[in-house]
């Protein structure tokens, strides 16, 4: 909370908004990102995960933001076999962020 409290000068109406608008797009991101795994197209979903990274981080998810990048790190050599079950485990994490994140500014 800290981070976004930083970042927002405390103004929860303006948090409200951006976990409102984040939650859209964070469905979004992760129907995309399943679809490219499927595909196999390990350029496009560093892409789609660095800009995921980039919006966790407007919220201060630091753990969340290194685990990006560890994903981001494990395409530049191939799609493993377990690339999208830590996939599963990243947004699972993403979500429960956004559910304590709800506790706070609601």
């Amino acid at each position: 909370m800290d981070a976004l409290n930083e970042r927002t000068a405390c103004d929860v109406e303006l948090q409200r908004n951006l976990l409102s608008c984040f939650e859209g797009e964070f469905a979004g991101a992760r129907n995309s990102l399943n679809a490219m795994t499927l595909e196999g197209d390990c350029n496009a979903v560093a892409s789609g995960l660095h800009k995921l990274k980039g919006s966790v981080g407007i919220f201060g998810f630091v753990k969340i933001t290194e685990r990006i990048s560890e994903l981001e790190n494990m395409l530049k050599t191939e799609l493993r076999d377990d690339f999208a079950e830590k996939l599963s485990e990243l947004f699972a994490s993403i979500e429960k962020h956004i559910i304590e994140l709800k506790k706070c500014i609601y």
